[in-house]
């Protein structure tokens, strides 16, 4: 599916664009996206970014021009406070790159029905009955009385959990799931006792959903590992009033470095894509904890 090589070029490329968002954001023309689009321009010629991107399907030339149609066309939207600003989303877009790469060739989820009929996925429900998750989610609530009373909770008690949406399909690869179980339990070991537990903001997507994300405003792009189903997001910033040593962040760098997991700083949560090559010993982490 991938070979070692482009795995060796991972962390050059995640350096460069670092540099990138960093030049972006000091650019007082920032908001002035012709300018920021010719900046970007200059950039995926390096051969640091074209050596990963030449690995996407297409080829560089074509991963150029969709990231540069996707950045003319990016509308900075309140609803979208994760991606709030022109270079976090240079950031979210060159990023989701390397999952674009690890997951080339895997037939996405292309409707609602094909997420809620794929035997590949299982159901959040019956496993967080069975204690069996390590981490905390909310479902999209159904219809108008849902949402009120979700308004009407954050309304009365607002630090009890962060202002979500809420997952619409409950269901999840079971690697994902593993990954995530394990990134809870040991930040929860490293924090003090009664520190809420990991929350999970949105994990597996159909195309179908991610188009509607994007008429509604948000930055969700396409392809996305979210739609293949090995991505999840966590909630990050509602944490740091319990993380200030920001263990949460330094796990993920951790599992990233070990070549684990891709993820990305989108702000407000972050996103998660789990590598290829983590997937035979994730499944067998989420069959064990089955057997238990």
């Amino acid at each position: 599916m991938r070979s070692v090589q482009v795995d060796s070029l991972l962390p050059t490329y995640r350096a460069m664009v670092d540099s990138l968002v960093a030049e972006a954001a000091r650019d007082p023309r920032h908001s002035d996206l012709p300018a920021i689009e010719r900046l970007v321009a200059r950039h995926l010629d390096q051969p640091e970014l074209a050596a990963v991107l030449s690995h996407v399907d297409g080829g560089s030339d074509v991963a150029a021009d969709c990231l540069l149609r996707e950045l003319r066309s990016y509308r900075p939207d309140a609803r979208s406070s994760s991606v709030s600003d022109v270079p976090t989303f240079i950031r979210v877009l060159l990023l989701s790159q390397i999952d674009s790469v690890w997951w080339r060739g895997t037939t996405p989820f292309v409707s609602d029905a094909d997420v809620l009929t794929s035997t590949e996925l299982v159901d959040l429900r019956p496993l967080t009955s069975a204690k069996m998750l390590e981490f905390q989610y909310r479902v999209q609530p159904a219809g108008l009385g849902g949402r009120a009373r979700d308004w009407l909770q954050h309304k009365l008690l607002p630090g009890m959990s962060p202002r979500v949406a809420g997952l619409r399909f409950t269901r999840s690869r079971p690697v994902v799931l593993a990954v995530v179980n394990q990134i809870a339990r040991d930040f929860a070991a490293a924090l003090p006792p009664r520190t809420p537990r990991l929350w999970v903001t949105s994990m597996v997507r159909s195309v179908e959903h991610q188009y509607r994300l994007r008429a509604l405003g948000y930055a969700a792009v396409v392809p996305s590992s979210h739609c293949a189903g090995y991505a999840c997001d966590l909630e990050m910033k509602w944490f740091r009033q319990f993380d200030p040593g920001k263990v949460l962040a330094r796990l993920l760098f951790e599992r990233q470095d070990a070549g684990q997991l891709n993820f990305i700083d989108e702000g407000k949560q972050w996103h998660v894509c789990v590598s290829p090559d983590a997937c035979d010993e994730l499944q067998a982490s989420y069959d064990d904890r089955l057997r238990v």
